[in-house]
């Protein structure tokens, strides 16, 4: 697949003259001054800027803008990487033990169009209108967004000879719907995102979906206790596999000895699972064009019917065990180290339907959106938020349940997919580790569970 090209027809500015030039100053200074027994790995230079806030009541609070610029370098030691990084532009991150000469901070770009706040008003005023006009007796609308954009100039391959660059753009949303009636209230969830501008997002079906969400639970029923399957929703649902199942297969987890460690070719989940990790889907907002090391990113299997056929590596697991690295090292900005982490998390589609997968479903609950949790990384048990469930009785889908939670262990989750059906959907989440927050790719279809634990809220 592609990637859409934001710079298209943009002329270039000095800044991104001064990203390009600064690279290329960066890979002479560290093929110079490459600490004894090391060999220069990569180097990086980003522009970053971002802006977040809360949008509620037609207005926007909590307004956040962080823009900044970075410098990093990375050589290759016998016992894994040593990782250099310093504010602004300066390519003296190569040297260890040098001050770093002082901010350049009028290199700094102007802030984006696409980030002005009468054009975002303008999308989460559609969202807003359009939940609203769904039901009277919808109560409240409150979006949490994030929007982001990274210039970012690589130098890698044999003598860093290779200088790569690419613009990163992110809009992440995370939606509550409230609805009231009597003294009951309901809430309903959505986080869509796009790895472009806000507009890429249609804003009137996404308030049309979360606030259908949140008057169905107006009706809501306690949700039932104990062992049983469970229907999970494609796209967002996918955080289960995301969570659960596949941080054990990032590189630094399988060198630390994780469940999947020296399994290679092994049978750990049904035959009806095929996941692969895809850093090339158009608009996922996990997707890229290198990774933070300048590795190609690709689509990289790790779950083949079932049999482990693949890791998440970057640079230094992958040297430790003894691979490339699959392109797949990320940071939040490059004042951090990347690590090995997921970009878009995808199970392939099944031959089943959706209404199928139901009707064989006797008795369970259908998780339409999976909030967040709890992962023990060591022993992989979890726990997650069923947000807006539903009921299934008899092969269908009754009534509407409170939240409530699901709770199982990542290796038999994968063990008892029971029915994968083939309605793929792209869903979005942030993921975070060691402190660095990315936005990962939920993209997969509907699933069954044969068996997890629901916590309830019957009484």
């Amino acid at each position: 697949m592609t990637h859409p090209d934001h710079t298209a027809g943009r002329a270039p500015s000095s800044a991104q003259d001064a990203l390009r030039a600064t690279a290329a100053d960066l890979a002479a200074e560290m093929n110079r001054h490459a600490p004894l027994g090391s060999r220069p790995s990569s180097g990086a230079v980003q522009s970053w800027h971002r802006i977040s806030g809360r949008f509620a009541e037609g207005r926007v609070s909590d307004l956040s803008v962080q823009q900044g610029q970075a410098t990093s370098a990375r050589y290759l030691l016998a016992d894994g990487l040593r990782h250099r990084t310093v504010s602004g532009l300066d390519p003296r991150a190569a040297r260890w033990g040098e001050k770093p000469a002082a901010n350049r901070r009028d290199m700094l770009p102007d802030p984006p169009v696409w980030q002005e706040i009468p054009a975002v008003l303008r999308t989460l005023r559609a969202l807003e209108d359009q939940a609203r006009g769904h039901d009277p007796r919808i109560a409240q609308v409150v979006v949490d967004f994030e929007l982001s954009e990274q210039d970012l100039c690589l130098v890698a391959g044999e003598g860093l000879g290779m200088l790569l660059e690419e613009q990163r753009l992110l809009s992440y949303l995370s939606v509550r719907v409230i609805a009231r009636q009597g003294d009951r209230v309901s809430t309903g969830f959505y986080t869509p995102g796009t790895s472009g501008p806000l507009g890429g997002l249609d804003a009137r079906a996404c308030g049309s979906e979360v606030a259908r969400r949140a008057v169905a639970g107006l009706e809501a029923r306690p949700a039932p206790v104990g062992r049983m399957p469970v229907v999970v929703a494609g796209g967002r649902g996918m955080v289960l596999l995301h969570e659960a199942c596949c941080h054990p297969l990032e590189g630094d987890e399988v060198v630390n000895g994780s469940v999947y460690a020296g399994r290679l070719g092994e049978q750990i989940a049904s035959p009806l699972v095929t996941v692969r990790d895809d850093a090339t889907v158009t608009g996922a907002v996990g997707s890229y064009r290198y990774d933070d090391e300048g590795v190609a990113g690709g689509s990289t299997g790790v779950i083949e019917d079932g049999r482990l056929v693949g890791y998440l590596t970057d640079q230094e697991s992958a040297a430790r065990l003894g691979t490339a690295s699959s392109g797949n090292g990320r940071c939040t900005t490059v004042l951090q180290p990347p690590l090995p982490r997921m970009t878009n998390t995808c199970l392939a589609a099944g031959t089943s339907s959706v209404a199928d997968i139901i009707a064989d479903t006797p008795y369970g609950i259908y998780a339409e959106h999976v909030g967040g949790g709890e992962v023990v990384e060591a022993t992989g048990e979890f726990t997650f938020r069923v947000t807006n469930g539903w009921l299934i009785e008899n092969g269908r889908i009754t009534d509407p349940i409170e939240e409530t939670t699901i709770a199982g262990l990542g290796t038999e989750v994968l063990r008892d997919i029971d029915a994968v059906a083939d309605d793929v959907t792209v869903g979005a989440a942030k993921c975070g580790k060691f402190g660095q927050w990315v936005p990962v790719g939920v993209i997969g279809p509907t699933l069954r569970v044969g068996s997890l634990l629901v916590g309830g809220t019957q009484r």
